[in-house]
């Protein structure tokens, strides 16, 4: 579930809760670490819009999320970089685009038919030539 803005987001999993705070702070390279004030506010966020309270933290994450100037993900080989395949941009979207942006990838990386679960998609859609004019 997410808020109304879509700045945060929880849902049940295995018996926990999982929380986010949806954030998109820009950031270098790096090898991310949740901090202790952004794990406050979004418990905060999370109790001000249900009726319980967190008992507990058992883990904590944080995590680098790569965007394309308009949002959408990047696929295909690039024509100034012989061999260099693009498949970045999946901002928070990574695990529900997964099957799809994968059998999408190998159908272009291979040069073989796409599946028929996504012949419908057009791969220039992705391209990273929309970028270069």
């Amino acid at each position: 579930m997410t808020d109304a803005r879509d700045r945060s987001y929880f849902k049940p999993e295995a018996g926990r809760l999982w929380l986010s705070p949806h954030d998109e702070i820009p950031s270098v390279p790096c090898d991310a670490a949740p901090d202790e004030l952004d794990v406050a506010i979004a418990i905060d966020k999370l109790q001000s819009a249900v009726d319980w309270r967190v008992e507990a933290v058992e883990r904590k994450w944080a995590g680098l999320r790569s965007f394309a100037p308009d949002r959408q993900p990047v696929y295909g080989f690039d024509p100034a970089l012989p061999g260099f395949f693009w498949c970045p941009g999946q901002g928070g979207f990574g695990i529900q685009t997964s099957p799809a942006a994968s059998m999408l990838a190998a159908s272009m990386l291979l040069g073989t038919a796409p599946d028929p679960a996504i012949a419908h998609i057009d791969p220039t859609a992705y391209s990273i030539r929309r970028f270069r004019g």
